[in-house]
């Protein structure tokens, strides 16, 4: 009877363990990315990552150079991709349609390329794109930046920054639909508190 009843407690501090664990597993994202760290605070600002730096040339706007630096006090949606990807191809109609919405809101994209071809390539790509013409500013991603961002392996891939310059959101393939208006709308809106 008592190896049963020790058999019995182990059972149940095993499962509250296991419990604990996909509890912390599942917010560790959260306390990371900001997702659930609520508002501007100095301490929710302390848990995320501030933005890897980096200085490139615009490949569609000739004398540019894209820094974050530049867009400070904006949301700024980092996208990495190329023209060769299908689903960076389909998500960018999407990207320019949000930006066009929201850059006057203090929204702005920064594409980077991680083509192999050079800016050459991609200039003919942004001017013929099928998808309709590439507005918001595209450059080409270094070795540099992709190690910064955490090795982009797979693309498309997205960072959303706030206007304090912290990542608050990182996303791996093509954006689904909503999820840069529930994002920008919930960065916005903690900021008016």
């Amino acid at each position: 009877m008592q190896y049963k009843t020790k058999q019995s407690i182990k059972l149940i501090v095993f499962i509250a363990v296991i419990i604990l664990a996909s509890i912390y597993i599942i917010r560790l994202p959260n306390l990371l990315w900001g997702g659930g760290s609520g508002g501007n605070s100095k301490k929710a600002a302390s848990l995320l990552p501030a933005a890897p730096v980096f200085k490139v040339k615009s490949i569609n706007y000739p004398g540019l150079t894209l820094t974050l630096k530049k867009y400070r006090g904006k949301i700024i949606l980092v996208n990495f991709w190329a023209t060769w990807c299908p689903p960076c191809r389909a998500e960018i109609p999407r990207l320019e349609k949000f930006y066009k919405a929201h850059r006057k809101e203090g929204f702005q994209i920064i594409g980077l390329s991680v083509n192999n071809q050079g800016p050459q390539y991609v200039a003919h790509f942004i001017k013929t794109f099928k998808g309709g013409i590439i507005t918001y500013p595209v450059g080409m991603a270094d070795e540099h930046i992709d190690k910064e961002y955490g090795n982009v392996y797979e693309i498309p891939q997205s960072f959303i920054i706030n206007k304090k310059g912290y990542v608050v959101a990182h996303f791996k393939g093509e954006l689904p639909p909503g999820f840069l208006s529930y994002e920008f709308k919930k960065i916005a809106g903690n900021n008016k508190k």
